[in-house]
């Protein structure tokens, strides 16, 4: 790269974060599930692939959400590669993810109702002094894990955390929970833990710049060395991007809504800007291009994440804006269950200053209005998890409300909140009814299979038409918008989505659209990008 006063990243430079080669998501991210996942999937995944890799060549390209690792012969050295180095490497969180079960066992076969204080003796060593044992009023015995002690035992996490960059041609990825990442010569893996302030440098200069410098900083921790320059180099240019457009800036203005894809909604006032469950898209000049980093704010002041799903809490565009963030506000786990983990201590132990847990019915103040935290019914498998909320925003006598993915299993619940918060002006919910079985996401927490009935019944549904229609109806919005659709292109790697016109969610939302349309109310389903003044 010639020399030049100032650099720039790529508008197409991606950057996936990995721990021990696969795609960061929240489950990685605290240890007692990071175990969890990594025992019961990583590693069956892998074995299974070495077993057979041209089947789950030919099942990942049928099935792209499936248990399958997408690649053939060529990829059987890495693989075995990878599996031996996670026996060793991820050796503490193996153990882990045994003495959990095993914790899980004997609770099952010896905590009847009798006092479980004899049984701290023989809590699993990996677990001592991490665990409470107790009953629930029915009489099952459970444990409940002291997270910040089990992060502060778990530094060996920080050895297994990279970040993967390469510019992007097109939208085309394996899929995250199946397929770890493996360097080829277009990319090149930054060996550094999440918190690290280097991210922050890097990722400024997108949109800010930075001393050419930077470039021998990153290669000091790139996988290769000083070999990798002339690949690192390919990440920036010497061209500053495009200003983002100006936002309101006198009080009486619109408020600026912007749908950047899935559950991203940028809102901007004269006074703040606030995102919604950040996904980022990249620009490939390939038909309509998202809504990307250079369309948001040098500052974004509040940024709300609605549940803890891979698609909702997405770390590769997190970590990018973490020098731009001001407040996350995130909703309050039960505290110690593994299938709810903490997504604040998750978020700081990777290094995010300012998060801001709430409860039911909490509110944030922002300037001329509040956000408030709604209850979130469904589409988590009927398992007991506190740590998902809607939220409503309310400034400057406007109002929208971010269902996200809630089922509307009770409408009474939303009669009594429409009591309390009034009437909502712009209703964004996501329509995805026809969601994967609960052990998709949720099955290497648990000690024993669900039977299959079960599994299928207890489904990660959003609302259909019948049950989004009371949401309607108790808010009495101007506009509805369905959005959270996982649709767009360059989230297949996330979703595994790809709808035809008769899928399920696509029937239902259209009804909603039409029910909305019958009743005089402005609706839509967002898809790719969209403005809207309020």
């Amino acid at each position: 790269m010639p020399d030049m006063t100032q650099i720039y990243l790529k508008p197409n430079a991606v950057f996936e974060p990995l721990i021990n080669q696969w795609y960061a998501w929240t489950f990685l991210l605290q240890p007692a599930t990071c175990a969890l996942v990594m025992k019961q999937v990583h590693l069956r995944i892998m074995e299974s692939f070495i077993r057979a890799p041209e089947l789950h060549r030919r099942s990942a390209a049928k099935m792209a959400g499936g248990p399958f690792l997408n690649g053939g012969r060529e990829l059987v050295p890495a693989v075995e590669a990878l599996i031996a180095d996670t026996r060793t490497r991820a050796a503490p969180l193996l153990a882990l993810a045994d003495a959990l079960r095993e914790l899980d066992e004997l609770l099952a076969r010896e905590g009847r109702g009798d006092t479980l204080s004899p049984l701290y003796a023989r809590v699993p060593e990996p677990l001592k002094g991490l665990v409470e044992l107790g009953y629930d009023l029915r009489g099952h015995a459970s444990y409940r894990l002291f997270e910040r002690l089990l992060y502060d035992s778990a530094g060996y996490l920080d050895a297994l955390q990279s970040v993967n960059g390469f510019v992007a041609t097109s939208d085309d990825r394996s899929f995250m929970l199946s397929t770890p990442r493996f360097p080829d010569e277009h990319m090149v893996q930054i060996r550094l833990p999440f918190r690290d302030a280097l991210y922050d440098e890097l990722f400024a200069a997108r949109h800010a710049g930075a001393a050419p410098d930077l470039i021998d900083r990153l290669l000091v921790h790139a996988e290769g060395g000083a070999a990798r320059r002339a690949a690192l180099e390919t990440w920036f240019t010497d061209a500053p991007p495009p200003r983002p457009p100006s936002v309101p800036s006198r009080a009486g203005q619109p408020v600026r809504v912007r749908y950047f894809n899935h559950a991203t909604v940028l809102v901007e006032t004269a006074e703040f800007s606030l995102l919604t469950d950040p996904i980022v898209g990249y620009p490939l000049g390939q038909g309509d291009d998202p809504f990307t980093f250079a369309d948001l704010p040098e500052r974004i002041d509040y940024v709300l994440l609605t549940h803890n799903h891979q698609d909702h809490i997405v770390l590769e565009s997190l970590l990018q804006l973490r020098h731009r963030i001001g407040t996350l506000v995130v909703p309050r786990s039960h505290g110690g269950f593994l299938q709810d983990p903490s997504i604040r201590l998750a978020l700081e132990a990777c290094g995010f200053e300012r998060v801001v847990e709430v409860g039911e019915l909490d509110s944030v103040p922002v300037p001329g209005g509040e956000i408030v935290a709604l209850p979130f019914l469904g589409e988590h498998g009927d398992l007991h998890i506190a740590a998902k909320m809607a939220f409503a925003l309310k400034v400057g006598g406007k109002s929208m409300l971010f269902a996200a993915d809630s089922n509307n299993l009770q409408p009474e619940l939303y009669q009594r909140i429409a009591q309390r918060i009034g009437r909502i002006g712009t209703l964004f919910i996501g329509m995805e009814c026809e969601g994967a079985p609960m052990s998709w996401l949720y099955g290497a927490l648990l000690n024993e299979p669900l039977g299959r009935q079960f599994d299928q019944n207890r489904r990660l549904n959003g609302s259909d038409c019948e049950r989004a229609w009371p949401l309607v109806e108790c808010f009495a919005p101007r506009q509805v918008f369905v959005y959270a659709m996982g649709a767009e292109p360059w989230l297949k790697f996330i979703s595994s989505i790809e709808y035809a016109p008769t899928s399920l969610p696509i029937v239902e939302s259209d009804k909603l659209i039409a029910r909305c349309h019958a009743h005089d109310i402005q609706s839509e389903r967002l898809y790719l990008k969209k403005e809207i003044l309020l």
